[in-house]
């Protein structure tokens, strides 16, 4: 499996989307294999910020002011 797969030495955990986990148990025999899909969320912020930071920004260069933004 690890010709199918590229090593990454060190990788930057904000970049990870996907992961895969495979398992083999020997007494069974059994190859398993699990998908996980990752997300980054930030924790320990007031409703307001969390959902303005999850939110894509627009170009702020046409606007004059930040109030603008909100």
């Amino acid at each position: 499996f690890l010709g199918f797969f590229p090593f990454f030495p060190q990788v930057n955990l904000n970049s990870i989307r996907r992961c895969l986990l495979i398992s083999y148990d020997a007494e069974a025999q059994l190859l398993e294999l699990r998908h996980y899909s990752v997300q980054v969320v930030p924790v320990g912020l007031s409703r307001g910020l969390r959902k303005i930071l999850q939110e894509k920004f627009p170009n702020l260069a046409r606007m004059d002011d930040v109030s603008q933004l909100l």
